[in-house]
């Protein structure tokens, strides 16, 4: 029967004509810019098209802006099939290997702000030429698919293949996008519902499809260690998309873009099933879509959703995600690790990112609901914003220390720097340009946004990060970079998780040692529950349940023991910390 209720295909099949004229029927791609130039002899002339690539065959930035300027006058042509076919095949030839060098190289950099102008050129061209490149295939798929099934039958193999294509070019534009810290386009998420709603009409999902290349997938899987052709389905492309979209993947470290993937494929269809809607409440291990939506999978149900819908059935996944989270708990507390003991996707990652990542996976999969109310700021004071560790750790000693004459004076240069997002004025812009702004806050977070140019402060996703505002510098909030987002070319934000209410530069050693010059150098703080942590860096050999002696600002000595951890990234570590002598240093 398939994944729709059998009311739910006679629904739309009374609303459904051979002809696909109308938007609403499966098949159609709403907003998709029709053809509407008839073309001329030369605008088709192919050698003429080879020519204009080659000359630019040795600057691959602008042999992608040529491809995209060509491929934007063709898909206005109106041309048979297999006119659009020769040309878009013919310039996949030139696109697709260049896009696939520049992924793989940026995909394994540890990426930061400010984005080099390499970067950024090479990026935005691969965007723009593999969406030119998609609305190619999308017109392909629209001329040979159709939603009656006799008609369908007649050229099933070629919609199947244009359509496949078409989910592959949006992964690969999600993919690179992600790579800017920019989302998935709305009309690119309605375009991936509804080319599968369409195939799912059909119950051809399944059917196997030589992938163009290897953006998105892993290297490790398949036959692919052996060189083998990378193939897929319109089931697994469409799963794929939908999971890195839910997960919000665009948030996360550039390195770990392949893991959820890595998951898929050790469950074999069965961590993410696509399973029929019954028009019921979304039970928790279910997330919700339906055929025109223009966003990732959701928690739960609205009245205003327009049929058809389908339900993803994640609670294996889920199950193995919290099965691998215990284990690497359980292996922590005992200080034993043995890998063999972790699913396959979870070996493959670096020991320091793997309780982040599982913790970013369970939380992506877990219904949230905002129980700290959000304030829009409009307030226009200055913000000072302290970035990493060192600078962090400075600040708080600086704060502390008895001569505030001699400090304010060494410190004048760096708060200055803090209160702007910039290193260097660009040219004749003021800093007041690039200063930072607060876009709402709330007791958890604050959303914080600047205007991004070549000189602004690097910026990492994890990043331990400090604020002070001019009128409490006194009493630094900490936190951390939760995700980055581009919501236009020249803007940045940057979503900030609160650490702390109170927070003290600190020495740890072991409770024996009596020379405290070889305290090693934390930062203390009480949370916003008003519970005492202790942030320490990644590289210290620190575990739950060790006794160590606390030195305080003040020079005191304190006997404590380090809790559970309550945040694991590349560069800190947050514990829970236990004493009973703990309180603020007045």
């Amino acid at each position: 029967m398939g994944l729709f209720s059998r009311t739910e295909q006679e629904k739309r099949e009374r609303n459904v004509s051979k002809n696909n004229n109308s938007s609403n029927n499966l098949g159609e791609l709403s907003g998709l810019s029709l053809p509407f130039k008839d073309a001329e002899k030369s605008d088709l002339n192919r050698n003429k098209i080879i020519q204009q690539i080659e000359y630019h065959k040795k600057f691959p930035v602008r042999l992608l802006e040529e491809t995209t300027n060509i491929l934007q006058k063709i898909n206005r042509l109106r041309l048979s099939p297999k006119q659009r076919k020769d040309h878009a095949e013919l310039l996949t030839s030139y696109i697709y290997p260049v896009v696939l060098l520049w992924y793989d190289k940026y995909q394994k950099q540890e990426n930061s702000l400010p984005e080099s102008s390499e970067r950024r050129n090479a990026l935005i061209a691969s965007v723009e030429a593999i969406h030119q490149l998609s609305i190619s295939y999308k017109l392909l798929f629209r001329d040979f698919y159709s939603a009656d099934k006799k008609e369908y039958k007649k050229d099933n193999k070629l919609a199947y293949q244009y359509g496949a294509r078409s989910l592959e070019l949006i992964r690969v534009e999600q993919r690179l996008r992600a790579l800017r810290y920019q989302k998935l386009p709305k009309v690119s998420w309605q375009h991936c519902n509804q080319i599968f709603f369409s195939f799912a009409k059909q119950n051809e999902i399944d059917t196997d499809y030589e992938l163009i290349g290897l953006i998105g997938v892993r290297k490790s899987s398949d036959k692919l260690r052996k060189g083998g052709v990378p193939k897929s389905n319109i089931r697994k492309l469409y799963l794929s998309i939908q999971l890195f979209g839910v997960l919000d993947v665009t948030t996360w470290p550039t390195r770990m873009f392949h893991i959820p993937d890595a998951y898929l494929d050790l469950l074999s269809g069965e961590g993410l099933k696509v399973v029929a809607d019954d028009g019921k409440e979304v039970k928790p291990g279910f997330l919700l879509t339906y055929y025109k939506n223009e966003m990732p999978p959701v928690f739960k149900r609205s009245d205003n959703f327009p049929s058809p819908l389908i339900k993803f059935d994640y609670t294996n996944l889920y199950n193995v995600l919290v099965e691998d989270h215990k284990e690497i708990g359980k292996q922590q507390f005992l200080d034993d690790f043995d890998e063999s003991k972790f699913s396959r996707p979870l070996v493959e990652v670096r020991e320091v990112d793997r309780v982040p990542v599982i913790e970013l996976m369970i939380m992506g999969l877990t219904q949230r609901e905002r129980r700290k109310k959000r304030h829009v700021s409009f307030d226009d004071t200055s913000l000072s914003v302290y970035f990493g560790f060192h600078e962090v750790n400075r600040l708080l000693k600086d704060i502390t220390a008895p001569d505030q004459a001699r400090v304010k004076e060494s410190r004048q240069f760096i708060d200055t720097l803090a209160m702007s997002s910039a290193l260097l004025a660009e040219e004749q812009k003021s800093y007041l340009a690039a200063s930072w702004a607060i876009t709402n806050f709330s007791t958890g977070g604050l959303l914080i946004s600047t205007e991004e140019t070549d000189f602004s402060n690097p910026i990492q996703i994890d990043m331990l990060m400090a604020f002070t505002m001019p009128e409490n510098k006194k009493h630094p909030i900490l936190g951390f970079v939760r995700r980055l987002n581009r919501p236009n070319a020249k803007q940045i934000e940057v979503a900030v998780v609160r650490l702390s209410n109170y927070a003290e530069a600190a020495g740890v050693q072991a409770q024996g040692e009596m020379d405290s010059s070889t305290a090693k150098a934390v930062i203390l703080i009480k949370d916003v529950r008003g519970e005492w942590n202790l942030i320490i860096k990644t590289s210290m050999p620190y575990s739950k349940g060790e006794p160590l002696k606390l030195i305080r600002a003040n020079g005191s000595h304190l006997p404590v023991r380090l809790g559970e951890v309550v945040y694991t990234k590349k560069d800190f570590k947050v514990f829970e910390l236990r004493s009973p002598g703990l309180e603020i240093v007045k």
